[in-house]
């Protein structure tokens, strides 16, 4: 997960964002998650990884301003795809409502042509990840979280 998410992602940007930066102009878009915003207790290393593609996405997208680049975090909330199913997440609160991923890509999509730095694609997520979340406390927000990926008993 590390390697896909971190290492892969940082080799591309570089690559692709230098030849970007040497021809005047360009977008990248990459893939991060509403998980960025706070530690996810039952998948730890999930969440830190999104956590450093967007701080990495933000970071770079400054980098690259003067050349004409712009970097956007897709941030997207849970997506109806097999990643419940693989990280063993079905059944959880997590789950329960989800966008597809052809509206996420959309949405993505759409966000990077107007150059935006981060993209949450519901409303209500954008409204708890910018407004809610940062002022509560860690131990009420691991709680939050823990609660949601929990499987009921």
């Amino acid at each position: 997960m590390i390697d896909l998410n971190v290492k892969a992602l940082v080799a591309l940007c570089h690559r692709v964002g230098a030849d970007m930066a040497a021809q005047g102009g360009g977008k990248i878009l990459n893939v991060s998650s509403t998980a960025s915003y706070m530690a996810g207790p039952l998948q730890a290393t999930y969440f830190a990884t999104k956590a450093f593609v967007s701080s990495f996405s933000m970071a770079l997208a400054d980098e690259l301003k003067d050349k004409g680049v712009t970097v956007t975090a897709l941030e997207p909330g849970y997506v109806e795809t097999e990643f419940a199913k693989r990280a063993d997440l079905d059944g959880t609160e997590m789950t329960k409502s989800g966008a597809t991923a052809k509206s996420v890509a959309r949405f993505g999509y759409d966000a990077m042509r107007r150059g935006e730095l981060r993209a949450i694609n519901e409303g209500k997520l954008r409204f708890a990840m910018n407004w809610v979340i940062p002022f509560l406390p860690h131990k009420q927000a691991l709680k939050m979280v823990r609660r949601m990926q929990e499987k009921p008993s």
